[in-house]
């Protein structure tokens, strides 16, 4: 039996419902993100009004493919397979072996060396446990894009899955998480939880993970130290908040109470004193540093200095080691932060552990003194961190100083110890445990000058300098990947006009110009 020929009309409707259908699917697909029932029936009702309208007009169809213009689609169509073809080929290619490119001058994407030198070294897996939960899907990706890095940079060591704490509630239990969002590393039969998603926190639950112990730092205090806990600008409370991060306890010591240092002290950190110690707290210190403790000294330059003889009783502290405080200030005009010649501003390190992975980024010193080594001891070896500039000079007449600054100017270097000074430096016993780091200015590691929007390694040094004095030499490193500032760009009203006119008048004519010659010359 033959059917009857359909109306235009209604093969129109049927094909018109097939694509509608179809593209319902396609639609219910990527909001789903799978192809659920909804999306099934849909898939089915296209197939069926596709069928429908080939069974009744075959014909139509076979016209439609002898056509011209149907020969020229099915060559574009296949181009344009062709080209899906190797995209997806190009999208495996690069799954399979990435490459990774940050092309911002902040290197804003990229981690810091410290991180990737951590992941590189990781001694067994690690694995992070995300638990984010349908409602916590805002921080997911924030957390997953920072995740995907670590896995990346680890060379296999590190992965990590996400756990749905409602759906997996057991599991949940199981791991103890109790707060939706939080991510658990895991190495072993170690764990440490956070709930901050960036690279200081990531990185220091590694740290974390690595350590067996928690090495214990005593920041002396009661003769006007610096606080650990001021968060203003002479404080060191970002300088204890990086310790911790890498997995130190942090605690404040006056031995004018406390007649020894504690047996738990991996390292005694005395920060810019204003006041001298008395004696027996110098004989306390003695005691403990040439039986092989570690200590970390920081001493502003004499004029920034409250009490007399400060100096002269931080020096007797390790008068058998070699090296001195000397009473004076650098004067360094040739490489100077912000043209302040009191102001030293150094990448020139010397070769140690605690400088090497500094390279050429400067560390800023503002206001310093310089050491001097007193002697050449058999049983201490002294490296110089950082140096001064050879054009710097070593300014004892701290009121002439003074005066010529005053009056705009700087005093003679003529007759005075010229650079390079030793600004920092690092002693070790050769035959013994103990070490020893200077360092000439307190302001160093001040708030002010740590801050992670510094392009300077002043944070760097001062806790690569603890790492090594604790024998911690596997976390030295840089803790934040440098930076350049970001250089805002302003523009004229007249520059702003013109880039109007450019983009907004002139290029939508230009393409208007060239359709109106084309259809002209096919007129």
């Amino acid at each position: 039996m033959k059917l009857a020929r359909p109306s235009e009309m209604v093969l129109r409707a049927l094909w018109g419902v097939a694509l509608l259908a179809l593209a319902a699917a396609a639609v219910l697909a990527v909001v789903e993100g799978r192809l659920g029932a909804p999306g099934l029936v849909a898939l089915i009702l296209a197939a069926l009004s596709a069928g429908v309208a080939l069974y009744l007009a075959p014909e139509r169809i076979r016209e439609r493919i002898r056509a011209r213009p149907v020969a020229f689609g099915a060559n574009a169509a296949l181009a344009s397979l062709a080209f899906v073809g190797i995209m997806v080929l190009l999208n495996i290619l690069a799954a399979r072996h990435s490459w990774r490119w940050d092309v911002t001058a902040e290197r804003r994407f990229s981690l810091a060396p410290q991180t990737r030198e951590i992941l590189r070294n990781l001694p067994q897996p690690v694995e992070a446990l995300a638990f984010f939960s349908q409602n916590f899907q805002f921080a997911r990706q924030e957390a997953e894009d920072l995740l995907s890095q670590y896995q990346h940079y680890s060379g296999g060591k590190f992965s990590y899955r996400f756990i749905d704490p409602v759906a997996q509630a057991s599991l949940a239990r199981q791991w103890g998480v109790t707060r939706d969002g939080t991510i658990l590393f895991v190495m072993g039969d170690r764990r440490q939880e956070v709930t901050l998603y960036n690279e200081q926190e990531f990185t220091s639950a590694l740290v974390k993970l690595l350590r067996t112990t928690q090495p214990k730092v005593y920041f002396l205090a009661g003769h006007g130290e610096r606080d650990i806990n001021e968060e203003g600008d002479n404080g060191y409370a970002q300088a204890r908040r990086a310790l911790e991060r890498e997995g130190y306890q942090v605690a404040s010591l006056n031995l004018a109470v406390t007649a020894t240092v504690p047996a738990d002290a991996a390292v005694v950190v005395l920060a810019g004193p204003r006041r001298p110690l008395l004696g027996r707290e110098v004989e306390a210190l003695q005691r403990y540093l040439n039986a092989g403790g570690r200590m970390l000294i920081v001493l502003d330059p004499a004029f920034q200095i409250e009490g007399e003889g400060t100096a002269a009783t931080v020096n007797r502290v390790f008068a058998e080691w070699g090296v001195a405080f000397r009473e004076d200030v650098v004067v360094d005009p040739a490489s100077a932060m912000f043209t302040d010649p009191l102001t030293p501003l150094s990448s020139r390190y010397g070769f140690s552990p605690i400088t090497a992975k500094l390279g050429n980024i400067a560390t800023a010193f503002p206001a310093a003194r310089s050491i001097e080594e007193t002697g050449s001891p058999d049983r201490f070896r002294v490296i110089r961190l950082v140096e001064s500039s050879p054009s710097s000079w070593s300014e004892t007449d701290l009121a002439g100083l003074r005066q010529a600054l005053n009056q705009g100017r700087l005093p003679a270097s003529a007759g005075k110890k010229m650079g390079p000074l030793a600004l920092a430096v690092a002693v070790e016993q050769v035959n013994g445990k103990g070490r020893l780091v200077l360092v000439g200015d307190a302001d160093f590691a001040a708030n002010v000058n740590v801050g992670a929007n510094l392009p300077f390694a002043n944070l760097d040094l001062f806790v690569n300098a603890i790492n090594w004095l604790s024998e911690s030499e596997q976390l030295m490193g840089l803790r934040q990947s440098p930076t350049s500032p970001t250089r805002a760009l302003a523009a004229t009203p007249a520059q702003i006009r013109t880039v109007f006119l450019i983009a907004v008048v002139a290029m939508p004519l230009a393409v208007l110009a060239a359709g109106a010659a084309v259809w002209w010359g096919r007129r």
